[in-house]
């Protein structure tokens, strides 16, 4: 598919969404999830450090509900963390 014919696509999606284009959606970034006892999270302290099963360089995931939209990487602006999208999933991944 060339770049007219992708941009062409992407006009009628726009079209077809219309009526939904101002609507809110809440998103989530997600480092990762991990599991703890009770006895654990009881013991948790101001500073105290949570192991995720992710490393640093697998960036974070992000979820419109349940359905994992992209991937990105966390990125300080300034003094603000953002996230920079660098991959978009494709419908059949959601």
């Amino acid at each position: 598919m060339n770049s007219d014919d992708l941009q062409a696509a992407n006009r009628a999606d726009l079209e077809a969404w219309r009526d939904f284009l101002d609507l809110q959606v809440p998103l989530v970034m997600e480092l990762g999830r991990t599991k703890l006892t009770v006895r654990d999270i009881l013991d948790l302290d101001a500073g105290s450090i949570i192991q995720l099963p992710r490393s640093t360089g697998e960036g974070v995931d992000v979820l419109a509900g349940d359905r994992c939209l992209a991937r990105g990487e966390i990125l300080m602006i300034e003094d603000r963390t953002g996230v920079r999208i660098n991959e978009i999933n494709s419908p059949e991944q959601k």
